[in-house]
């Protein structure tokens, strides 16, 4: 799957809102108040690893920069819609520490079977969750190359 940022402000989630907010530092139902800016590029297009069902709202588990991290579905276009094949999903059970705040996790199999994934990668930026989430992605990568790139990377190197 992949999307197009084409905004990353939290003034731009106002109207994704269950209700009227007017307070510009209030934290409505995404956890960021109006004058919050995200660290994604608007335009840039980004692999979509996984798809986080929180309580409130779905985000896309995206890397910008090195940066791994969870926005708000609704800063982004939809680029092309085919989820990954080897993806997984899972519901989140009670006893978890993150439930009920995440529900589900749709992506690869580490991210949906490891129930401290998400804690690692996002929470405490573990070194080796990392690793996994970029060698996954450079996977997805290779897989959504065009056939005649494919047969042509060695005349990359």
């Amino acid at each position: 799957m992949k999307v197009r940022c084409v905004k990353n402000r939290g003034i731009d989630l106002r109207p994704y809102e269950y209700e009227l907010i007017t307070n510009k530092e209030f934290f409505g139902r995404f956890g960021v108040s109006e004058i919050a800016e995200y660290e994604i590029e608007v335009n840039k297009e980004y692999f979509v690893m996984g798809i986080i069902i929180f309580k409130t709202y779905q985000a896309y588990l995206i890397d910008d920069g090195g940066f791994i991290a969870t926005y708000p579905c609704q800063l982004f276009d939809i680029i092309d819609s085919k989820i990954n094949s080897n993806w997984h999903y899972r519901l989140v059970e009670k006893e978890e520490s993150v439930y009920p705040f995440i529900q589900a996790i749709f992506g690869y199999y580490e991210l949906c079977y490891d129930k401290e994934a998400y804690v690692k990668l996002i929470i405490e930026k573990n070194e080796n969750d990392e690793r996994m989430y970029f060698a996954r992605k450079n996977e997805l990568e290779t897989e959504n190359k065009p056939s005649y790139a494919k047969s042509h990377d060695f005349e990359q190197q």
